[in-house]
């Protein structure tokens, strides 16, 4: 199984999930169920992980958070 990483949905509340890319599809499959292509982040802009955990806890997906704990 692929490392899982954190991965940002949108800038909404609690879409930000932890999971892992999949290059064959171009997207992230996350913990929680939820098939999606990140959004890009940071300055520049870049698609892919963040560099750690969100440090917003109210970015964090309630389904992701439970099962990384």
């Amino acid at each position: 199984m692929p490392a899982q990483r954190w991965f940002v949905r949108s800038m909404g509340d609690h879409d930000t999930h932890l999971g892992s890319y999949n290059p064959t599809s171009r997207s992230v499959h996350a913990l929680c169920g939820v098939e999606f292509v990140a959004l890009a982040v940071g300055m520049p802009p870049k698609p892919g992980p963040l560099p750690g955990a969100p440090v917003d806890p109210a970015q964090i997906c309630p389904k992701c958070r439970r099962v990384a704990r």
